[in-house]
Formats: C-alpha cells, structure tokens, sequence
C-alpha cells in the first residue's frame, strides 16, 4: 500500500471503540519484550460488498499463534471472524485487516503480568485507494546474510513481533544497497522465505516450495496451491536445494498484498518476471477475486455483509 490509516472504530476486546483507544504504553510487554503476536488479511469488494480473503484459516492461525506464546485469550475463532465483519463495516473501502494480541501492562519484570491477552482488531483504508490488488513492480532480492532461525529455536508459523527483528535488518541493509529484499536460507543452506513473503520456485512447469517445518503458513500460499491444482499446475511441497532456487526457470513471491509477485533478479541470476507459470496464476487469482461465480470462491471468499462467518 502507498499509505494507510486507520479509520472508523477497532474492535478491542470484543468493544467496538475509537481508533486511537488502540494504544499501549511504550513500557509494555508487548513493546519491550516483542512478544505481540498479529496476523493480516486481506479485503476484496464484491458485488454483494466486501468480502475477506481466507478468514477462517487467518483467524485459526491467529488464535494458534497466541496459544504458542502461552497466550489465554477468552474468546473463540468465531468471534474474531465476526469482529473482522464489525471492523469493515465500521471502515468504508478497507483493503487490510489486522489483528494484534498484546500482554499489554507494564510489569517490574520480564515476564507479563497475565496470560490473558488484549486482542485488538483493526481494518485499514490504503492512500490513495487500491484496487482489488494493487499493481506489483518485480523485485530484485538479494540473499540474507544470515539464515533464518532454526525452527526448534522459534517456530516458523508463530506470527510473533520479534520474530521479524532479524528480517527487518537484512531487509533494510539490503534496500540501502539497491535492492527491494532479501530472501533467506535454512541454517543448513536450503531455501526458506522472505521477510514476510513466501517464495516460490517454477521449474519445468512446476511449483516447488519448502515445507511447513521451515517456513511460516502462509493462508495466501494455501490460495496460490489451491489456484495452481485448479489450473493444473502440479507442486511439490519439500526441502528445495539453494541449486534449484539460482537454476529456476521462474521466481515469484506470495503476500497478503501481492499473491503472485515475480522475482527479476536473485543476487547475479536474473529471471522472466513474470514467466508465463507466474502469469496464469497471477491472472487465476484475479478473477478469483472478482468473479462471484469463480468454484474456488466459496472456499477462500467470506462475505462479510453475512456477519464475517466462514463457510
């Protein structure tokens, strides 16, 4: 997005409230410790209003992340599913969701006060406003200095603040060099992710990706696999040797804001951006997103006119 705001209200422990009473000290647990967990969906308008993008699976992925940090919120999936809705219809043109749980007090010590988390929800509006999904330049990425974590040091899939610190870092050295990103390796050299992108090899007309032992689960990835099997387009899920990530015939990355963004270069390599796999899936996931009567839409479109609950 070129920019974004909040606006109207968010939804704070299950009480729709200004926006700006979604605050926490700078001496919180959250803030000094890093252990805010999030996650960040997407908003597509229909013909029958908005509708979110995977909200179940984002909202399941949500509450596992809290349970992970030994977070003990007292509402359900449903309930976040149905705060999605209040926040959207309270943000006229949102395009982003984002939900945050935070141990928000401030204790003498290093560990939070409670288990119980303050969940905040909140939907933004992009400036100026984008379409469907916004245009996506392709991006020259270069590989991390350092490797991603170790899974059994932090879980690849708990969406948790400090886990990006790293990424952050190599990311912004990396754009202060010219490039757009970074992608990283696993500790024993195979490929894993982007800061927060998923990356996708295409060879001989095939999708190879890690597995989810190294990588976060990433709900647009799911999207992309499901529109790939539906076009035909076969996958492996499985280690992917750094060999066959510089030897692709394509590139792309998967967000929340760029399902199908293609990769130009790869430190000295460069690739077709997009080659044609990367261009039909790109094109499939548009008109998922805006033909009502796609057979994928059921699975991955919620209206949320409906009160946000998913099929």
């Amino acid at each position: 997005m070129t920019g974004s705001s909040a606006i109207g209200e968010v939804w704070i422990d299950g009480v729709l409230r200004p926006a700006d009473a979604a605050s926490v000290s700078v001496f919180s647990h959250a803030v000094m410790r890093g252990t805010a967990v999030f996650d960040v969906l997407r908003v597509v308008e229909g013909p029958d209003g908005p509708s979110a993008i995977g909200l179940r699976p984002h909202m399941a992925r949500f509450e596992r992340s809290m349970q992970t940090m030994g977070m003990q919120p007292d509402r359900s999936v449903v309930d976040y599913e149905r705060a999605v809705a209040d926040v959207v219809a309270a943000t006229p043109g949102a395009s982003i969701v984002k939900a945050v749980a935070a141990w928000a007090e401030v204790p003498p010590k290093s560990l939070p006060l409670s288990p119980r988390p303050m969940v905040t929800i909140a939907a933004f509006v992009s400036d100026p406003p984008e379409p469907t999904l916004p245009p996506v330049e392709p991006a020259r990425l270069q590989t991390a200095t350092v490797p991603k974590l170790a899974a059994a040091l932090l879980p690849p899939s708990l969406k948790v603040a400090a886990s990006y610190t790293i990424g952050i870092r190599e990311t912004m050295a990396a754009m202060a060099a010219g490039w757009d990103g970074v992608v990283f390796r696993t500790t024993d050299g195979m490929l894993a992710e982007g800061l927060t992108q998923s990356l996708f090899v295409v060879a001989r007309n095939r999708l190879v990706v890690p597995p989810l032992d190294v990588v976060l689960d990433s709900v647009t990835r799911r999207l992309v696999l499901d529109v790939g099997a539906h076009l035909g387009i076969h996958a492996e899920i499985r280690p992917v040797e750094w060999a066959e990530v510089v030897g692709a015939d394509e590139l792309f990355l998967c967000s929340t804001n760029a399902p199908v963004g293609p990769i130009a270069r790869l430190d000295d390599r460069d690739f077709p951006a997009p080659g044609p796999v990367s261009a039909a899936l790109r094109a499939e996931v548009d008109r998922l997103l805006t033909d009502p009567g796609h057979p994928l839409g059921r699975r991955w479109l919620t209206p949320l006119a409906a009160g946000g609950r998913a099929d």
